[in-house]
Order: structure tokens, then C-alpha cells, then sequence
């Protein structure tokens, strides 16, 4: 019984450690901040230029965008909104090896893989948060300025809005695996950058009879079955998708425990 409280006890700190930690830096704000702000405004954005021409006549707007769906016209910040979340993760972490309070967690926890959990659980809750309200709010603006929105009720929307949430989250967990696993805050950057950006253009050059099934397990691919209305062959379904992206996440962090328990800090 004893045990068990201690537990709990141990659990409840490290949880209110690491969202103290997490509300204290600015940088936390500003991202999450700047993350809403620009998934409700790129959204303002490409759906009132909708009709002004361009691809599908709507104007232009970041690629892989599908023109044609008003909904994934209002939702398309999420492509700016998953870098910088993806960065977030990346500065929780690294930023405390950079200051060297990491080792003052250390000192108070003896098992390192609930620092590992306490964080992702943390990060994960306060991105899901912004990161549903954002989603929300862009579908919410777009409804009010495109017309042929479809509505919330139907087939497939509220998973995509939601979903759009849902995968922030993950890229924002797995940044902070990757500041686990490197503990430089560059090197982990420019590999999400990789991962979630360059990888999937690369993989566009591939040859058209196989290329397609590697790019589809590539992180930001596989999860972005969750975004889509529909899936053509090529593609995972959509929760299938968000599956495999979940897989990445997980290993990330259990390679990131592993690694702690060789070396800390």
C-alpha cells in the first residue's frame, strides 16, 4: 500500500514538474500561440481567395493542398502548424540538457523512463488542447467564408477536423523523441525536417510502380491518411495511417528510454 502511494505520489510530481516547466518558458506560448493564430488565418486566407484562380481556382496556396475540398482548403495551416509544434517538442527537451536542469530531474527521479512519460504526457495534452481549438476555429472561419463547407455531421468531417489534432500531437511527440534520442536541438530540427518534409518529396521521385507504397510509411504520410476524406490505393486508411504514425512515436520514445538508461546526461 505504501508503494502503491509513493507511486502515485511520484507520478503526481513528475506530471506537475514537467507542466510547470512547460507553462514557465515563453517559447511554449509563442509557439502554441503562433500555431492557432496561423492555422484560423491561413485558413481565412486561402478560403476567401478560393475563387481568385490558380490551381482548381482557388489562388494558389502550399502544395499537396487538394483545392478542390473547401474542408482541406480551411484546415491547410496544419502544414506550417506541424513544424513549429514538431519544433516545440524538440525545445522541451533539449532545452533542458542545454541548461543542465535536466540533471536536477535526474537526480530526483531514479527510473528515467516516467521523466520520458511524464513529458510526452504533459506536452501531448497541452497540444491536443491548442491544437483541437485551432482546428475548430479554422473550420469554423472557413465555414463562414467558402461556401460548399461540408458540415460536421457528415461522413468523415469531424474525423478530419479532429484528426488534424490528433496528428499535431503526434509530430509534436515525436520531435520530443528525437530531442531524447539526439539532445541537440539542431540535429533534431533538421531531422523532423526530414522526416515530415523532404522525405515525402523525395520519395515523389521514386518509380511510379513502387515508389508509392514506400512514401506511404513515411511519418507524415502514413498520418496524413487521417486528414484526407478520402484515401485512394496508394494510401493507408486513415486510422490505419495514424496507427503506423503512432508506431513512430512509440519506438522514438522507447529508443529514447533506452538510451537513458546507457546515458543520461
Amino acid at each position: 500500500m505504501t508503494t502503491t502511494l509513493e507511486h502515485t505520489a511520484t507520478t503526481t510530481g513528475l506530471l506537475r514538474g514537467e507542466w510547470v516547466k512547460a507553462r514557465s518558458l515563453r517559447s511554449t506560448w509563442y509557439v502554441l500561440g503562433g500555431s492557432l493564430a496561423g492555422m484560423v488565418l491561413l485558413g481565412l486566407l486561402f478560403t476567401s481567395t478560393a475563387d481568385t484562380g490558380g490551381p482548381s481556382g482557388t489562388g494558389g496556396g502550399p502544395p499537396g493542398v487538394d483545392f478542390a475540398q473547401p474542408l482541406t482548403l480551411a484546415l491547410a495551416g496544419y502544414n506550417l502548424a506541424q513544424l513549429a509544434m514538431g519544433v516545440l517538442g524538440v525545445l522541451l527537451v533539449t532545452g533542458e540538457y542545454t541548461s543542465g536542469t535536466i540533471r536536477s530531474t535526474f537526480a530526483a527521479t531514479p527510473r528515467r523512463w516516467p521523466v520520458v512519460a511524464a513529458k510526452a504526457a504533459v506536452l501531448g495534452a497541452l497540444v491536443l488542447v491548442v491544437a483541437a481549438v485551432g482546428s475548430l476555429a479554422a473550420y469554423a472561419v472557413g465555414s463562414a467564408v467558402v461556401d460548399g463547407m461540408p458540415g460536421l455531421g457528415e461522413d468523415g468531417v469531424l474525423r478530419v477536423v479532429l484528426g488534424t489534432a490528433l496528428y499535431l500531437t503526434a509530430i509534436t511527440l515525436l520531435g520530443s523523441a528525437l530531442g531524447w534520442l539526439l539532445r541537440s536541438t539542431a540535429g533534431a530540427v533538421a531531422t523532423l525536417f526530414g522526416l515530415v518534409f523532404l522525405l515525402p518529396v523525395l520519395g515523389g521521385l521514386l518509380p511510379g510502380d513502387w515508389g508509392p507504397d514506400v512514401v506511404r510509411w513515411l511519418p507524415s504520410s502514413a498520418g496524413g491518411s487521417l486528414l484526407r476524406l478520402t484515401t485512394t490505393a496508394d494510401q493507408f486508411a486513415p486510422w490505419t495511417g495514424f496507427a503506423v504514425l503512432l508506431a513512430y512515436v512509440a519506438v522514438g520514445l522507447a529508443a529514447a528510454v533506452w538510451r537513458l538508461r546507457t546515458r543520461d546526461a
